[in-house]
């Protein structure tokens, strides 16, 4: 009695290549869900809309202003009158670094006056302010 199976069948060994691809684009999608709560930091700016694009920008300290009138220094609370102390301190281990001022929208123009003035008394000698590129610029 002979055998249905044939004696000389061939195997075929490949690699399914379907559900690795659907893990590494679902791994895709939540970087780029949460990517942007990596580089916001612990509170919310809204920062104003411009119409043109900015500059590549050089190694930054950030220097935030919330609608509260609270100042951070990368992230880190600080006080108004405790601002250039603090300032002068963090511009010492980065002294070519490019201050960044984020302020609110809703910030009166006077806090980030008073802001700035207090980075220019810490030896802050290059500032800029960030703002957020868009086509309405007026709101």
């Amino acid at each position: 009695m002979q055998s249905k199976l044939r004696p000389h069948a061939k195997l075929i060994a490949e690699i399914n290549m379907v559900p690795f691809t659907d893990v590494v684009l679902v791994l895709l999608v939540i970087f780029m869900v949460t990517t942007p709560f990596l580089f916001q930091g612990a509170f919310q700016v809204k920062l104003p809309k411009v119409a043109a694009p900015s500059p590549t920008l050089p190694e930054t300290i950030t220097l935030t202003v919330t609608q509260g009138d609270k100042i951070y220094v990368n992230d880190v609370q600080t006080s108004i009158d405790n601002l250039p102390a603090y300032l002068h301190t963090v511009i010492a281990k980065k002294p070519n670094a490019l201050v960044m001022i984020n302020a609110d929208k809703n910030v009166s123009h006077g806090t980030v006056a008073g802001v700035m003035s207090k980075a220019y008394q810490a030896g802050v000698s290059k500032m800029g302010i960030a703002v957020e590129i868009g086509d309405n610029a007026a709101k």
